[in-house]
């Protein structure tokens, strides 16, 4: 039978205007909400499913129990690619550490208790959930109020937890959060690049220099990220290459058939940083499609 999978984000609980709803990304379901169709706690989850929308047979069994979770512990995955029979997936950062993941059965990523690497940098679980409703108003990613509850990334521990393949970007304690070059849009400066898709460039492909590589739109950038891969592709290899900056926000990019032409969506609107380095509001290329052609050369134009 045909399987799918698919993300399911962690519903921006703990944040905003659900600032007082428990992160479910670590919650796993029992058995016997998996018999009810009980699917309250598949947020913050990577899913596989069959065509019929059963339980493939081979999915894992966590905690004793198998449903619909392949993967757990995600904050917002909104890229999925297959190599072969490895997934990859890229995934939204809070302030900072998006990641690229390479997706095992039964793995956990960590999140909210880790963001990228398990460093102790630039990101404290802060669960404002368990906090009170005053502090709760309070509600700052970057500069938490005393009170809140806090918990570093190295007091977590799992024996299924993945690093990350990729972070993107790590920044030391002590980074300035909310420096004034991109006031009042403070967030568009933060050490992120919001990925918001990725597609496999295959070995073989015309572009001798991108084979084997995954290809990552950006939003808050409006760019595409190159990360090569290695022999079997399982690792990244080598430096990550920033490729086709625009003032725009990419949104999804394909590969044709022949390799020879890259696809990329555009989004209508939002903000991003432009070329120059600063805040943009207006999109140069609204809802459009943005065809990158190889030409011979090394990148193609």
């Amino acid at each position: 039978m045909v399987s799918f999978t698919i993300p399911s984000g962690d519903q921006g609980n703990n944040q905003g205007t659900r600032v007082a709803k428990e992160i479910q990304a670590q919650m796993l379901p029992t058995a016997e909400q998996v018999a009810a169709n009980d699917y309250s706690l598949y947020p913050g989850k990577i899913l596989r499913l069959n065509a019929d929308g059963s339980i493939p047979s081979d999915n894992p069994v966590l905690n004793g129990v198998q449903s619909h979770v392949y993967a757990y512990g995600f904050r917002n995955t909104q890229g999925l690619a297959f190599v072969g029979d490895k997934l990859f997936a890229t995934e939204h950062g809070p302030s900072t550490d998006d990641e690229l993941n390479l997706i095992e059965k039964g793995g956990n990523y960590g999140w909210p208790y880790v963001a990228g690497y398990r460093d102790n940098e630039s990101y404290v679980y802060a669960n404002y959930s368990q906090a009170s409703k005053e502090l709760q108003a309070k509600f700052d990613s970057n500069n938490i109020p005393a009170g809140v509850p806090t918990q570093l990334e190295t007091d977590f521990n799992a024996p299924n937890l993945k690093d990350p393949l990729k972070s993107f970007n790590v920044v030391r304690n002590g980074y300035d959060f909310a420096d004034e070059t991109y006031a009042p849009l403070y967030y568009v400066g933060w050490p992120t690049i919001a990925p918001s898709s990725v597609a496999y460039y295959p070995a073989d492909g015309k572009i001798t220099e991108w084979q084997n590589s995954l290809l990552i739109t950006t939003l808050k950038n409006g760019a595409i990220y190159r990360v090569k891969l290695d022999g079997k592709s399982e690792q990244v290899q080598g430096d990550v290459e920033k490729l086709f900056k625009t003032n725009n926000r990419y949104r999804n990019v394909l590969v044709s058939p022949d390799t020879t032409k890259i696809y990329v969506a555009t989004d209508n609107g939002g903000n991003a940083l432009g070329k120059d380095g600063k805040p943009i509001t207006e999109m140069e290329n609204k809802g459009a499609i943005i065809v990158i052609e190889y030409t011979g050369d090394k990148t193609g134009k």
